[in-house]
C-alpha cells in the first residue's frame, strides 16, 4: 500500500507548482491559524443581527387572547355551544444593544485616537526624507486610517494594509516648497498609496509564514461583478518581489504577475486569537434578553390588572376601553397594581453592565457617569482615572505598536525606491514609532515641565519643544526661535545704545 506524505512546501516551491487550483491549495494551507468566521463575527457587530432579533426560535411571537371563550344557546334549538377564544400573536420586544461597538470604538480612540509620534533625529542628509515621510502620512490621512485598522483587528480579528504606488497628483511639487533638494536629475513620476483588507471588507487573507516565523507572503481571496453581473472570484499573492493574480470562473485562469518594484514587502499584516468583544458576549445576550423580557412585562403587566368575582356577563373591548359586565352573589372587580419597584432587575442589569464593561477595561464614557465629576479631570488625575484603560492599551500595542513600526521601516524604504535622491537616506535613517494612549492634554502642564526640564539642563531644546508636541517641524521651530533671539538681542544693544546718547546728551546739558 502506497502512503502519500505531504511536507511543508516553500514559497518558491509552491509558486513553481504549474496547476494554478493546487498552487492555491498550497497558498491557502500555509495560514497557520484559522480563518475568521468573517459571518459570525459580523452578526456580534451589528446590533440588527443578534439573536434576539433574527431567532424566533428562542424568541418566538407571544400569543394573546383578545377575546375569551363565550358560552351561547341558539335561541332556535336552544342548544348550546362554545365560541373558541380568539387570539393573535404579536411580536416581543427585542432589545439590541450595540455594546461591541462601543467597546471597541472607545478601545481605538484610547489605542491611536492620538496620533503615534515619529522620533527620530536626522542629520542633514536625513531631513528630506523625514518631511517625505510626515508628507504620506498627512496624503494618506493614517491619523485616521490608524482607527479604521485598529478597529478591524478587534472586532474582525485580522487586517492588513496593502501599499502601491499611482501616479503623483502634486505630491512631491508641494513636498518641495519645504525641502529644495528633494529632487535628483529627475522629478519621480510616483507617489505612495495604500488600501485596507479585512473579513468585513469582504476578504479572506491567507498569510504565509516560513520555518524562522517571518512573513513572506500574503494572499487574499475577493469576489467582484463583471459588467454582466456575474460573480467571480479573485486570489492574488504579495511577496517581497511580486504581485501574482488569478481569478475563477469556471476555471482558474492566470491575470498576469508583475514586480511592484519595493525592497520590502508592500503588506503589513496583524492577527488576534479571538474578537476583542468575544469573552463578554454571554452577558450581553443575557442583558438583551432581559431588557426585551421586561419591557414586555411593563407592556403587558404595568397598566392596572382588572381582577373580577362573580359570573361575566359580558365581555368587550381591547386593552385599555375594556368592560366587563358581573352578576351573582360577591360580584365585585378590583384593580391588581404593581406596588414595588422591581430592584432585583435594576440590580443585575447593572452588575452585567458592570461586568461588560469592567472586563474589557473599558470606561462608561457618558453624560450620566461624568456629570457629577465635576471639573473636568486633567492631567496626572486623568491618567489615575483611566489606569486601567492605559494598561489595557499598554497591552493592545505589543501587537499594533509593532504595526505601526513595520508600516513605518516599510514607507521609509518604499520612499527610496520611489525617489532616488532619497534611496541612500532610507538605508540609514532611524525612526522609532512612539505609541501615545488618549489623554487629557493640558497644554501649560506641558510646556511647564518642559521649560523646567531644558532650564535644569536635563533636555535639550529640541526634546523640550518635541515633548510639548504643537509644532509640526521641530527644527524649523527651533530655527524661527534663534532668529527672533538673534532680532532680541539686537533690538537691546539699540537700545542700551539709545540710552547711553540719551545720558550724554544729558550731561552736555546741565553743563
Amino acid at each position: 500500500m502506497d502512503i502519500k506524505i505531504e511536507y511543508m512546501r516553500t514559497l518558491e516551491e509552491i509558486l513553481a507548482i504549474p496547476e494554478i487550483e493546487r498552487k492555491i491549495y498550497y497558498l491557502k494551507k500555509g495560514r497557520k491559524t484559522e480563518l475568521p468566521n468573517a459571518h459570525a463575527l459580523y452578526n456580534d457587530w451589528n446590533p440588527n443581527k443578534h439573536e434576539i432579533v433574527i431567532d424566533e426560535e428562542k424568541y418566538p411571537k407571544i400569543k394573546i387572547t383578545t377575546q375569551p371563550e363565550k358560552r351561547i344557546t341558539d335561541p332556535t334549538t336552544g342548544k348550546e355551544y362554545v365560541e373558541p377564544a380568539v387570539k393573535k400573536e404579536v411580536d416581543p420586544n427585542r432589545i439590541a444593544l450595540p455594546i461591541e461597538q462601543d467597546i471597541v470604538n472607545i478601545q481605538t480612540a484610547f489605542t491611536v485616537g492620538t496620533e503615534p509620534v515619529l522620533d527620530c533625529q536626522p542629520d542633514k542628509s536625513e531631513e528630506g526624507l523625514l518631511s517625505a515621510l510626515k508628507q504620506v502620512f498627512k496624503k494618506n490621512k493614517l491619523k485616521y486610517q490608524n482607527k479604521k485598522v485598529v478597529r478591524a483587528w478587534l472586532a474582525e480579528q485580522e487586517v492588513a494594509e496593502y501599499w502601491y504606488v499611482v501616479k503623483d497628483d502634486g505630491f512631491w511639487t508641494k513636498l518641495k516648497r519645504k525641502v529644495t533638494d528633494i529632487f535628483g536629475k529627475s522629478k519621480p513620476e510616483y507617489r505612495l498609496k495604500s488600501a485596507i483588507w479585512s473579513p468585513f471588507r469582504g476578504d479572506k487573507l491567507y498569510p504565509f509564514f516560513n520555518d524562522q516565523g517571518d512573513l513572506v507572503a500574503l494572499s487574499r481571496e475577493y469576489k467582484k461583478k463583471d459588467l454582466d453581473d456575474v460573480e467571480i472570484t479573485c486570489f492574488m499573492t504579495i511577496t517581497k518581489d511580486m504581485v501574482y493574480q488569478w481569478e475563477l470562473t469556471n476555471n482558474w485562469a492566470d491575470k498576469g504577475s508583475f514586480a511592484h518594484g519595493f525592497k520590502k514587502m508592500p503588506v503589513i499584516y496583524m492577527w488576534r486569537p479571538e474578537a476583542y468583544c468575544e469573552k463578554i458576549k454571554s452577558l450581553r445576550v443575557r442583558l438583551e434578553k432581559l431588557l426585551s423580557n421586561y419591557a414586555d412585562c411593563i407592556d403587558y403587566h404595568f397598566f392596572p390588572i382588572l381582577m373580577l368575582f362573580g359570573d361575566v356577563q359580558n365581555f368587550s373591548g381591547e386593552f385599555k376601553n375594556r368592560i366587563v359586565e358581573l352578576t351573582g352573589q360577591g360580584a365585585n372587580a378590583q384593580y391588581l397594581t404593581w406596588s414595588q419597584v422591581p430592584d432585583t432587575v435594576k440590580f443585575e442589569v447593572e452588575t452585567l453592565l458592570s461586568q461588560i464593561y469592567g472586563l474589557t477595561n473599558t470606561p462608561r464614557i457618558s453624560f450620566d457617569s461624568l456629570k457629577g465629576t465635576g471639573n473636568a479631570v486633567s492631567g496626572v488625575a486623568f491618567d489615575y482615572v483611566f489606569m486601567s484603560t492605559h494598561l489595557n492599551v499598554e497591552n493592545l500595542n505589543e501587537t499594533v505598536g509593532e504595526f505601526m513600526q513595520r508600516r513605518v521601516n516599510f514607507l521609509v524604504s518604499a520612499l527610496g525606491s520611489v525617489n532616488a535622491t532619497l534611496e541612500v537616506a532610507s538605508e540609514t535613517i532611524d525612526v522609532d514609532v512612539q505609541m501615545q494612549p488618549y489623554r487629557l492634554e493640558n497644554i501649560k502642564e506641558k510646556i511647564d515641565t518642559a521649560i523646567k526640564a531644558k532650564d535644569g539642563e536635563i533636555w535639550s531644546q529640541q526634546r523640550a519643544i518635541t515633548f510639548v508636541g504643537n509644532v509640526d517641524s521641530v527644527l524649523d521651530e527651533i530655527e524661527a526661535i534663534k532668529e527672533e533671539q538673534a532680532e532680541k538681542q539686537e533690538n537691546d544693544i539699540e537700545k542700551q545704545k539709545q540710552l547711553s546718547l540719551l545720558k550724554v546728551d544729558g550731561l552736555k546739558y546741565e553743563k
